[in-house]
């Protein structure tokens, strides 16, 4: 949604302990953090959450672009992960 809708903002997740944020500046995504990791790897750690509570930030002005890949291939190459981990 936060993509198609070309929306900026923090979208924060909770799973457990575990803590993250997706940053978006006009539905690209600029930067991800997950425990320790970040950029492009946390961005994949938090694909494979199935239960958690997130929230979102309106307000949140992303600081710089960790993060090139488009929301698309950076979609599909996290599908491809959980395909290949579930063989």
């Amino acid at each position: 949604m936060l993509w198609h809708g070309r929306k900026s903002g923090s979208l924060r997740i909770r799973s457990g302990t575990d803590q993250g944020e997706i940053h978006f500046v006009e539905g690209a995504v600029y930067n991800s953090m997950w425990g320790k990791l970040r950029g492009e790897e946390a961005f994949y750690a938090m694909i494979t959450l199935t239960e958690g509570d997130f929230s979102l930030d309106p307000s949140f002005k992303a600081p710089q672009q960790v993060i090139q890949a488009s929301p698309e291939a950076l979609l599909l190459e996290g599908m491809r992960r959980l395909d290949e981990a579930a063989r």
